[in-house]
């Protein structure tokens, strides 16, 4: 399998997490509370975990599918970001620090990705669109919505 096909591919998983993490928060969770832990833990690691990935094992290929040059030091960089994401995570739901942390962690991701769609929707401006340049955005606003859907009741 080449690796634009591989990138696709966990583009596609990525978002299947989320909505994996939708579906066990509804299935699993008895209150707001644990549905957003749920959620959030699940989707957390579909996205910052395949993302670390993608960026430590297929550089190269990801950047052609977004758009972008050939990955390098920066998108390296940004691969460490999410996996100390995913890193933090698991120590925080080793030790069971609860609602707060979850949430502090999955505002982190959200912002990111918020900040990097702003970014990929510029760059289909000033350059050349590509399906990431229109799809990110609008998945990102979807993530905000569910977002908010299971953090709102908790708040």
């Amino acid at each position: 399998m080449s690796g634009t096909k591989i990138n696709r591919f966990l583009e596609i998983l990525r978002w299947c997490g989320v909505a994996f993490g939708i579906f066990l928060a509804f299935l699993w969770g008895t209150g707001p509370v644990q549905q957003f832990n749920i959620f959030s833990i699940i989707s957390l690691i579909f996205i910052a975990g395949l993302t670390a990935f993608e960026g430590l094992f297929f550089s190269k290929s990801a950047s052609e599918v977004s758009g972008y040059g050939e990955g390098g030091a920066y998108q390296r960089q940004s691969a460490l970001h999410f996996l100390a994401l995913v890193i933090v995570l698991i120590i925080a739901v080793i030790f069971d620090w609860g609602l707060f942390a979850y949430v502090g962690l999955f505002m982190v991701l959200v912002v990111f990705l918020t900040l990097s769609a702003i970014n990929h929707l510029l760059s289909g401006i000033k350059e050349k669109f590509v399906l990431n340049t229109i799809l990110r955005p609008l998945l990102v606003i979807f993530l905000w919505l569910i977002t908010l859907y299971f953090l709102l009741p908790v708040l």
